[in-house]
Order: structure tokens, then sequence, then C-alpha cells
């Protein structure tokens, strides 16, 4: 599918009436969309500054459509509005893999229609039989990445340590200086696991315990559990040296800050996918799927993972993207690192355990 660039644009606007134009631009990208079946406005519910502000403006342009984003933090945020009358208050989601799969299970995600998709097809292979999802079903993934550590090496003596290990936060002995962790229950207690070499989806009572047990000691040297914007700004900032974070948040910072360095433990990490799927009970449902398709073009895909910093699962969008960022192997790790990575899955019943140990780390002094 070609993409309308702005130039484009706005040469179509110079030569033609606000609604032919509206409806050539429209046919540009192919979908045969029904004009008349848009719905006035979209409400997406996805994490904070994950959406070029430039792309949302430009789908409002060519559609007519205006795009109304509401925020969450953690995906426990998502699934708890959700579940507690949200239903029906948003068309479009933005659901890390483990949360499609507790969704989908209370009957909260619609089933999307593939013929009007036909950007699916941009998608790598393996971004189309996911484990919680295969066939894209109910989901297409709108960008995935790691959850590492962020490391101001321009502020610490490292006297040749190495630093691509969890061993940074969880070793009183290795530790580096003030550190934050990331206040999200599956992630920190995942990372905690791996550490220790269990499954960060594991549902034994005695592995958790060990796992809360390291947390525990850890406690009282944890600068902050922060929402992951927070800790990206903290370390920024200086005001912490080490980031418990997501890879793209950390070259976020990076950007602005290049004595930041982001690793992926070797012991394994988190590998995660975000996934664009739409509510049950979405008043514009038939938008949300212009909108999901829109996204999945191959140019937007680029613009989007420039933006981000994380990594595209636009088979059409890769060649697009900045160079560097493709080169990136903390964005795009090999297949050695990819192999010690795991990812979240829903643990059902288990989750009441997360729930409290994560209550009771927290709570801790």
């Amino acid at each position: 599918m070609r993409f309308l660039g702005l130039p484009m644009l706005a040469a179509l606007v110079g030569c033609a009436a606000p609604d032919d134009n509206r409806q050539s631009v429209i046919a540009e990208y192919g979908a045969s969309v029904q004009r008349d079946s848009l719905a006035a406005e979209l409400h997406l519910f996805s994490w904070a500054d994950y959406l070029d502000p430039e792309i949302t403006a430009e789908f409002e342009r060519v559609y007519g459509v205006r795009v109304v984003v509401d925020y969450y933090d953690t995906n426990e945020a998502l699934i708890a509005k959700l579940k507690t009358g949200g239903r029906g208050q948003y068309d479009v989601l933005i659901a890390s893999d483990y949360a499609v799969e507790t969704l989908r299970e209370a009957d909260l995600l619609t089933p999307l229609r593939h013929d009007l998709l036909p950007n699916l097809r941009n998608l790598e292979d393996r971004f189309r039989a996911m484990p919680f999802d295969s066939g894209n079903a109910y989901t297409a993934t709108y960008q995935w990445g790691t959850s590492g550590i962020g490391i101001r090496s321009d502020l610490v003596k490292t006297g040749g340590v190495e630093l691509d290990t969890w061993r940074v936060v969880f070793d009183v002995q290795r530790q580096l200086g003030p550190f934050a962790m990331l206040a999200d229950a599956r992630e920190t207690i995942g990372a905690a696991l791996i550490y220790l070499g269990y499954s960060a989806n594991t549902r034994d009572s005695l592995e958790l315990a060990s796992a809360e047990q390291l947390l525990m000691a850890q406690r009282p040297r944890v600068q902050s559990y922060s929402p992951f914007a927070t800790g990206r700004d903290l370390l920024a900032s200086g005001d912490v040296v080490v980031a418990h974070n997501y890879s793209g948040d950390i070259l976020m910072a990076r950007a602005e800050v290049p004595g930041i360095r982001y690793v992926i433990p070797r012991e394994g990490a988190i590998l995660w996918t975000d996934n664009m799927t739409i509510a049950a009970g979405a008043p514009a449902a038939y938008t949300a799927h212009v909108f999901i398709n829109f996204m999945l073009d191959a140019a937007i895909g680029a613009r989007l993972s420039n933006f981000t910093r994380y990594a595209t699962p636009n088979r059409a969008a890769f060649p697009l993207i900045d160079p560097a960022l493709r080169a990136d192997p903390s964005v795009y790790p090999d297949s050695a690192v990819l192999n010690r990575l795991q990812v979240l899955r829903d643990i059902g019943p288990a989750r009441e355990m997360y729930d409290r140990a994560w209550t009771r780390i927290r709570a801790a002094r």
C-alpha cells in the first residue's frame, strides 16, 4: 500500500474540495473505506509517549476522525479499567501479550475482521503466530522490545566490572549507585525470578517466595519504584544511575544523554510485544479497524518506531527505519540473546499470589 506523505496531501488540498480530497486520500490507502461508516471520534487506550502526535494528526486529517487518547502505566491498570466499568468506553487498546490473554478470557476483546485489515500482510511471519493469539484473531502487533537495565556509564566507575547482569540491582556488592525499579509487579517480580534461574511465569509458590525474599532484601536500597516514564527521566537527570526499564524508554533518554547505556542482562530478561486490539463493545469498531490498518502501513510503521525507539514487527517498515536504530543490537537482539529471553504469559489464579507478594514488597521499608 502506497503512503501519501504531507507534500502529496498538501497538493491534493490545493486542487480539490475538502470532501473530494478526503475521499481521494482515503482511496490511496486502499482499504475500501466506507466513508459513511466512519465515526466522528476514535477512543484509544495506550501507554504514554507511545504514538507520534504527527501520526495521530495525519490520521485525523486523512479520515476526518478525532482521536481521543487515554493513558495507563501498567497492564494491570489497563485490565482493571476494562473489568470495572470500562466496557464501551474505548475502541482501540494497546495491550501487552499476557494482558491480551487476560482480556480475551474475560470476553473484553472483539475479534478482528481481516477483510478490513489488508496491511496485516506487512507483519513478519513470527508476529502472525504469537502464542497468545495465533493467526491474529484478536491482535495486530504494534511494537516489541525488551525489559532490561539503563546505566549512566558517564556517572559510574565500573573498574572493568561487567554491567550486563541483574547483579547491579540485586547484589549489594555490585550496586553502582542509586537505582530505580519498574513499578510493575510482573516485570519486577519477573526480573527477580529470572535472576534466580526460574521462569518469569512460575506458578510455584516456593519459587515465588524466593523472588519475594530477594526483592525484600533489595527494598531498602531501591530509590524508587517508578512508572516507565518517571524511571526514564530519573536516569536522564542523574537522580539514579541505574534504571530497570523498557528498551525504547532507555533509548529515548539516551537521545538526550549519550552517556546512557542499555543492557540486556546475560541471565535473561523479558521480551514483550504490545498489540493493537479492539475492545468489546467498542462504539467505533469499524473506525478502529481503519486505524489499525493505517498503523500497519509501511511508512507509518517506520515513523512510529523512529519515534518510540522500539523495534517494529512490520516487515515492510523495516527498510524505512533509521539505519542506526536498525543496526542497534539492543533494539534488535541477535539469536543468542533472543534465546535467553522470556515472554510473560497469563498465569491464571496465580495472579493472586503475585499481587499479594507485590503488595508486601511495596509496603516494606
